[in-house]
């Protein structure tokens, strides 16, 4: 009798791209992701791929309802991230201990100049 064994993910950490705009003049300095299913209470991941100017933006992981849901809930501690381009961050946070199955990626403009961010990233990590 033999016994096979392969990797086997059990949580979300497929990473997704996302590329947002921030203009603070104009008053769109916050966005979010889509929400995805987050699986466990592992962490969520970001990778800054490119910014304008090099710039950095806040990420926070955040609830939501889980896959293509544009509600998001922060009624719990958050912890907040900078991310500048070639940042691979595993971020904590507490979406699945308050009862989330869902989570999204809000994030904020850390400049008053006018730019663009893309980014990588996935609700939890292997």
């Amino acid at each position: 009798m033999s016994i096979g064994g392969g990797v086997v993910w059990a949580n979300n950490c497929t990473d997704h791209y996302a590329r947002m705009s921030f203009d603070e003049v104009s008053g769109n300095y916050l966005n979010y992701t889509e929400g995805r299913d987050k699986e466990d209470t592992s962490c969520g991941y970001i990778k800054g791929k490119s910014a304008s100017n090099g710039y950095s933006f806040n990420a926070t992981l955040v609830g939501s309802d889980g896959n293509h849901s544009h509600n998001y809930y922060e009624d719990f501690d958050l912890i907040d991230y900078d991310v500048f381009p070639g940042n691979e961050i595993w971020m904590y946070n507490y979406v699945k201990e308050n009862g989330y199955n869902g989570a999204a990626m809000k994030c904020e403009s850390n400049t008053g100049t006018e730019y663009s961010v893309e980014f990588l990233w996935s609700p939890d990590s292997v």
